[in-house]
């Protein structure tokens, strides 16, 4: 799980030149993702490991990576991306 999460995060990153800081995943991941974890106690430790805010959703398929600006409005953000 983690060399995918890995690959996830290299592909983004050539593509937009961003890191992504948000991992989807749904609940069968996500426990794959703890048994590659075993000494990680919990979704903020693994968040802070990842350098990624988890968000466990029914709806993800399999597992992806995005980017959400922390500080920014969702309009601006949106131009910058762009720009970025």
């Amino acid at each position: 799980m983690l060399s995918f999460l890995y690959r996830l995060v290299e592909y983004y990153h050539r593509k937009h030149a961003l890191h992504p800081n948000l991992l989807y995943l749904n609940q069968w991941h996500y426990q794959k993702l703890l048994e590659c974890l075993p000494e990680m106690e919990g979704q903020e430790e693994v968040s802070r490991f990842l350098m990624m805010q988890i968000i466990i959703s029914p709806e993800a398929v399999h597992p992806y990576v995005a980017w959400l600006p922390s500080n920014v409005c969702a309009g601006h953000a949106r131009q910058r991306e762009r720009v970025l």
